[in-house]
C-alpha cells in the first residue's frame, strides 16, 4: 500500500474516458482490504452486482467502502459524507468519491508508515 496522486488519477482517468478508473478501483479495493485487515470488499463481487442492479450496488459499495475508511481512519463515522458519498456516486459523480476515498487511505499511509527491510 503506497500513497497515488490523485490529480494524476483524475488527469489519467479524463484523458482514458474513465478507463483508468477501473484501475483505480481495483487499486482502492485492494488498498482498503489491506487498510482494514480484512477482504471486506471484491472486484468481482462489485462488477457482478453492479450489472446485476444496474448500477445500484455501485452507489452502496462507495457508501460502504467510505463508511468503513471513516471508522477504520477517524474510529467514528460520519454518515452525512458516507450518505453524501453514495448519492454521489449514484447521480455519476465517481470521480470526487474516488478522490475523497483516496485522501483517507493516503492519511493512513502518513499515520501508519511501513518499515523497509530493504
Amino acid at each position: 500500500m503506497r500513497k497515488h496522486s490523485i490529480w494524476m488519477d483524475i488527469f489519467l482517468t479524463l484523458i482514458t474516458g474513465g478507463l483508468f478508473n477501473l484501475w483505480v478501483q481495483v487499486r482502492q479495493i485492494w488498498d482498503a482490504n489491506e487498510m482494514l485487515d480484512d477482504d471486506r470488499f471484491g472486484i468481482f463481487k462489485l462488477i457482478f452486482l453492479s450489472i446485476v442492479t444496474f448500477g445500484i450496488y455501485f452507489a452502496f459499495h462507495e457508501y460502504k467502502m467510505t463508511r468503513a475508511l471513516h471508522e477504520r481512519l477517524y474510529k467514528m463515522r460520519y454518515p452525512e459524507i458516507e450518505i453524501a458519498c453514495g448519492i454521489a456516486t449514484f447521480f455519476a459523480m465517481w470521480f470526487f468519491v474516488d478522490s475523497y476515498q483516496q485522501v483517507l487511505m493516503n492519511q493512513w499511509i502518513e499515520k501508519h508508515p511501513r518499515v523497509s527491510l530493504s
